[in-house]
């Protein structure tokens, strides 16, 4: 019964410290999905440099909670971005996000910031081009065709004229997409609360120390393992702050440290959203090419920065415990105004 208690607790700590992302990821999932049409989506989000740094971009400034990035991306791919920007999106809203960059300078130092932020980067770079060399654009925009939504939902978004749609179809789109996805976010919190709750610290620094250990290939052992971790403990991007700063202490070099960090977008509840979002070649290619560009980003921020500048600078934990109350505040006060718009009666056009 005590661990039961502990897993649920630590299930609602995650949920609480990542509602704030989850809350926005949705909501512009269904601004997106209501406001924008296919031309507008595909004119900031289209192939080529400048859909990728737009989707880059969007992401930097979003969402920190990689299951609200994941929503925000299936809106964005419904309405018809490419999967290149899209993809693009995702990996810089959990990675190269500007609050969840602060948070790492705070709390680890400069060193676990760049590592994030540029490490990033690098994903974007090898997702980028190894779908390209697979599907060509031809490719993707012919796997694309079906996954922009049902003919239903294509008239329920885009028959109204310019300008006539109202915060209650956007309210209504979110919670189609929270029901759609409450299993995945169901079990994905309760199992990152049950690992934490029930895997010791201790242990899990002795097993990377012993997988580093291991002779000729023990570092690229490490670096898997630090995605393999991130897989096992569920936790998205805002969970993996502690579990980092844990890490560090514990003497993990900052190259598998930043592979855990970066393996949050792997964890099988996601990986259930993404199935339900794109079309599942897209799915094991983007996750095969994401495997790829993590294990090779963890290595090059090891070699540029893993010395560099000393130990990690440990600052203090209620930093994160602030930023989480202020931004949970803030999306819950958005939730309430949401609410109100929806609720007031639409008003009928002038004849």
């Amino acid at each position: 019964m005590h661990a039961l208690a502990a897993g649920v607790v630590q299930a609602a700590g995650f949920f609480w410290d990542s509602l704030f992302g989850l809350i926005f990821g949705f909501l512009v999932s269904a601004i997106v999905q209501v406001m924008l049409t296919p031309a507008t989506m595909h004119r900031y989000l289209g192939p080529g440099l400048r859909g990728l740094l737009y989707g880059t971009g969007f992401g930097i400034i979003s969402s920190a909670c990689s299951y609200g990035a994941a929503a925000a991306a299936r809106g964005f791919y419904r309405n018809g971005g490419d999967a290149r920007s899209v993809f693009a999106f995702l990996i810089s809203s959990t990675n190269m996000n500007l609050a969840i960059v602060i948070l790492f300078w705070s709390l680890l130092g400069w060193r676990f910031a760049f590592a994030e932020f540029a490490g990033g980067a690098i994903i974007i770079a090898v997702v980028t081009i190894g779908l390209t060399l697979l599907f060509r654009t031809e490719g993707l925009a012919q796997m694309q065709h079906g996954y922009m939504g049902t003919p239903d939902e294509v008239d329920h978004c885009h028959a109204a004229p310019h300008g006539r749609h109202t915060w209650a179809d956007v309210a209504a789109t979110a919670l189609a997409d929270v029901r759609m996805l409450r299993t995945e976010l169901i079990v994905g919190y309760l199992i990152a609360g049950f690992a934490a709750a029930l895997i010791p610290p201790g242990w899990l620094a002795q097993a990377l120390h012993a997988v580093g250990a291991v002779p000729l290939v023990g570092y690229v052992l490490l670096l898997m393992a630090g995605l393999l971790i991130a897989v096992a403990t569920f936790v998205c991007s805002m969970g993996n702050v502690p579990v980092a700063r844990y890490l560090a202490n514990a003497g993990i070099p900052l190259g598998a440290n930043t592979t855990f960090i970066y393996g949050d977008l792997l964890i099988l509840p996601l990986i259930a959203i993404y199935r339900k979002s794109f079309p599942a070649r897209l799915v094991w290619a983007f996750i095969g090419l994401f495997v790829l560009g993590a294990l090779l980003a963890g290595a090059i921020m090891e070699r540029v920065v893993g010395a560099a500048g000393g130990a990690a600078a440990m600052g203090s934990m209620a930093i994160n415990d602030r930023f989480t109350l202020i931004s949970n505040a803030v999306a819950l006060a958005a939730v309430a105004a949401l609410a109100l718009a929806a609720l007031r009666p639409r008003q009928q056009p002038s004849s």
